[in-house]
C-alpha cells in the first residue's frame, strides 16, 4: 500500500471515491467534496492510499486560513467535550479531518482498511501533516463507525462530543412502507393525510432554477425568524453550488394552504434523497401544520417512491416530528486529538 498527500481530487476517479464511503450521502460525495477546493479560505489536501490501481482511502484535510472560525459549528471549544479536554483549538492550532461544511463528514476508507492496523498508516499521514505545523487534529461530525475506527487506531486518545443526530427513514420508500411501521406511526401518517386533505394543500415539484427567487426569499425570511442571519442573495449563492454539482440533483418541493406557503429543498444522489432545508411563512395554524408535514415527509417520500429511490434522509433538526413519522437517528460526533497526542500518533505510540 502506498500512502501520499495530494492537493486535489482532480486525479481521483469519482466512482472509486464514492464507493469508499456513502454514509454521508450527497454532502460527502466526490463532486461536493471537489467543490470545497474552490473555497480560498481553506487549504485543502488529502491523504490517499492506493494498492496499484485500487483506491483504498481518500481522507480530506482542511486548514482554515483565518484567525476565527467562519462557522461556529466547527469551533470545538463550543462542543460538549468531556471535562479536562478543553485545550484551546483555534484555526491556527488544528487541522480538520473528513469535512469542513454541511455538518457531516466522511473518511472515505475502503473496507480492507477498516481495522486499526490497516488504517493506522493513513491516520499517521494525517497526523504528520498536522504535527509538522504544530497542530492537533479535529474530527467534525463523523458517524459512529468512523468514530470507532479512529478510537481503535489511536488507542482511545481522542476526546469525543455528541454533536447531533441525523434522521433517516428506513421504511419510507419501500412498497410496503406503512406495513413496516408501528401502529403509532401509521396513525400519525393517516392523521397527516387527513389534515393535508382538509386544508386543501396544493403541492408541486420544481427544479431550483424554476423557483429560485421565490424559494430564496422564503428560506431567508424563515432563517431570520429563527435567529439565523441570512439574505435571499446568500441563499441563491449557497444553492448555486448544489445546482452546479454534477452528481447531485437539487429538487424543490412547494406547498400552499390558505395564506401559508413553504418550500423544501432536497438532494438526490445515487439511491438516496435527503431533505436538506425546510422553510415556511405564516404563524401557527392548521394550514401551516398541514403545509409543514407535507413538506417534512409526505412529498419527499412520494417523490422517492415514484423515482425508485431506496433511502430517505431527514436532516439534523426537528427530531420529535420526524420520530413520530418513523425516523431512526444516527449519532454524529466531534473529536479532538490535541497536538501532543497527534505527535504520538505520528511516532507510532
Amino acid at each position: 500500500m502506498v500512502v501520499d498527500l495530494i492537493p486535489s481530487l482532480q486525479t481521483v476517479d469519482p466512482d472509486q471515491f464514492d464507493r469508499l464511503d456513502s454514509s454521508g450521502g450527497a454532502v460527502a460525495c466526490y463532486h461536493r467534496t471537489r467543490q470545497r477546493e474552490r473555497d480560498g479560505r481553506w487549504k485543502v489536501q488529502y491523504v490517499r492510499a492506493t494498492d496499484g490501481d485500487r483506491l483504498l482511502a481518500v481522507v480530506p484535510l482542511y486548514t482554515f486560513r483565518s484567525a476565527a472560525w467562519a462557522d461556529p459549528a466547527y469551533d470545538s471549544m463550543a462542543w460538549p467535550l468531556p471535562a479536562g479536554s478543553t485545550e484551546t483549538n483555534t484555526p491556527g492550532s488544528c487541522l480538520l479531518v473528513g469535512g469542513n461544511a454541511d455538518l457531516r463528514s466522511g473518511l472515505h476508507v475502503d473496507r480492507a482498511l477498516q481495522d486499526e492496523t490497516g488504517f493506522r498508516p493513513v491516520l499517521a499521514a494525517a497526523a504528520h501533516a498536522a504535527a509538522t505545523e504544530g497542530r492537533g487534529l479535529i474530527f467534525p461530525y463523523l458517524y459512529g463507525a468512523a468514530r470507532d475506527l479512529l478510537d481503535r487506531a489511536t488507542g482511545g486518545r481522542i476526546a469525543w462530543a455528541p454533536l447531533g443526530q441525523e434522521a433517516q427513514f428506513p421504511h419510507a420508500l419501500a412498497d410496503d412502507s406503512e406495513e413496516r411501521c408501528s401502529s403509532q406511526v401509521r396513525r400519525v401518517l393517516r392523521r397527516d393525510r387527513n389534515l393535508i386533505a382538509e386544508q386543501q394543500v396544493a403541492t408541486a415539484v420544481w427544479t431550483w432554477s424554476e423557483v429560485e427567487d421565490e424559494a430564496a426569499e422564503v428560506i431567508a425570511q424563515h432563517n431570520i425568524r429563527k435567529g439565523k442571519p441570512d439574505h435571499p442573495e446568500f441563499v441563491r449563492m449557497r444553492y448555486a453550488q448544489w445546482d452546479d454539482c454534477p452528481s447531485v440533483e437539487l429538487t424543490v418541493f412547494t406547498a400552499r394552504a390558505g395564506g401559508v406557503e413553504g418550500v423544501t429543498t432536497a438532494l438526490r444522489w445515487q439511491d438516496q434523497l435527503e431533505v436538506y432545508e425546510i422553510a415556511l411563512t405564516g404563524e401557527d395554524s392548521p394550514e401551516r401544520l398541514a403545509v409543514y408535514v407535507s413538506l417534512l415527509f409526505h412529498q419527499p417520500a412520494r417523490f422517492g417512491m415514484e423515482h425508485g429511490l431506496r433511502n430517505l434522509r431527514g436532516g439534523l433538526d426537528a427530531m420529535t416530528p420526524k420520530a413520530m413519522r418513523g425516523a431512526v437517528f444516527k449519532e454524529l460526533y466531534g473529536g479532538v486529538l490535541n497536538a501532543a497526542a497527534t505527535r504520538e500518533v505520528v511516532n507510532g505510540r
